[in-house]
């Protein structure tokens, strides 16, 4: 398990326009200083594989994605070992998405929340029509979440999201995590539109990559950050010293870590244009992906670790799929 490396970074002022790194700092941990009362704690993740579902992405030296391969174009490997492909398709098919929208108070700003929504109703639209839908929006809290088939009625929900306070972002994404144990459809994915830190938090950051682990989601991250903060965060190590001695793990490095994790992708919006094109390209994953299973060896087995490696017979491509996944019910320590 890869731990997150405490850095001690110095602040230093540089400014900005009419802003310094400084300042933002202060911004940061002044949106998410207020401590709440009888905040949910999410449950522990509990998951008992009984067969394992990849969602594989291939594309060409082109970056364009490779249409109609079969079954034998494709290797599965577990630690080292060969598997046999049990299940495959590479046809279009439903899959159950979870969306996880930041509604805190600091999404107001320059509409970020408007168009989050807005983006969230895309990713809705633009799914194959059987599938079903978990939509959780979250700030200190959230609400219990149940997937749902109708478009029209996740879309009013989805409009009708109102701002909140406080971000508990890990502690949210588990807690929706725990909810795709009731999906459907053995293709999971849930996407994560956020603009903020993780700072209140119950579970850490190592208990978060556990529980993807634990999970069959490839989760895709959306982080909504200002040019300011992007900025900064791109040329910072993996942990960040806030000017009250706090620290917090670098949101950059913690989605693609998440992403990577999962066979997905992190995406870093600065316009509208691009949100909207982060959107598109998560749409257009999810439809085009090839989908493999096959049954895990010695199932008993919990709190291991496993290894996944996908390889092409054909030469020139390339493959993007989840590194792993644990059975059982044992959390780091």
């Amino acid at each position: 398990m890869r731990g997150s490396i405490a850095v001690r970074t110095k602040m230093v002022s540089k400014a900005s326009g009419t802003f310094s790194q400084v300042a933002l700092i202060a911004l940061l941990l002044a949106a998410g200083a207020a401590s709440v009362a009888r905040v949910p704690q999410p449950e522990p993740l509990r998951v008992n594989v009984s067969v394992v579902t990849v969602g594989v992405r291939v594309i060409d030296v082109k970056g364009l994605e490779v249409p109609n391969l079969s079954a034998d174009h494709f290797r599965v490997y577990e630690d080292g070992i060969e598997q046999q492909i049990a299940l495959f398709s590479n046809e279009e098919q439903p899959i159950s998405l979870g969306i996880l929208l930041d509604r805190s108070d600091s999404m107001e700003s320059a509409d970020k929340f408007g168009r989050a929504k807005a983006a969230a109703q895309l990713l809705v639209d633009t799914c194959h029509p059987g599938s079903e839908y978990l939509y959780i929006p979250f700030d200190a809290y959230w609400s219990s979440g149940e997937f749902i088939t109708d478009r029209e009625q996740i879309g009013g929900i989805i409009s009708g999201t109102k701002l909140g306070h406080g971000t508990r972002l890990y502690d949210a994404i588990i807690a929706a995590l725990e909810r795709s144990r009731r999906a459907k459809h053995g293709r999971q994915a849930l996407v994560v539109i956020t603009d903020g830190t993780d700072q209140h938090s119950s579970q850490t950051l190592d208990e978060l990559v556990y529980a993807v682990q634990e999970s069959q989601v490839q989760l895709y991250t959306i982080g909504y950050f200002s040019r300011i903060e992007d900025d900064l965060f791109r040329n910072k190590g993996p942990r960040i010293e806030l000017i009250n001695s706090q620290w917090i793990d670098n949101p950059r490095m913690v989605f693609k870590r998440l992403a990577e994790e999962s066979g997905a992708e992190a995406f870093f919006p600065k316009s509208d244009i691009d949100l909207q094109s982060a959107v598109e390209k998560i749409s257009q994953d999810l439809r085009t992906q090839y989908t493999l299973a096959y049954y895990p060896p010695n199932p008993s087995q919990e709190g291991k670790y496993r290894r996944i490696r996908v390889k092409l017979r054909a030469k020139g491509l390339t493959v993007r799929a989840r590194q792993g996944y644990v059975i059982g019910n044992k959390m780091p320590r």
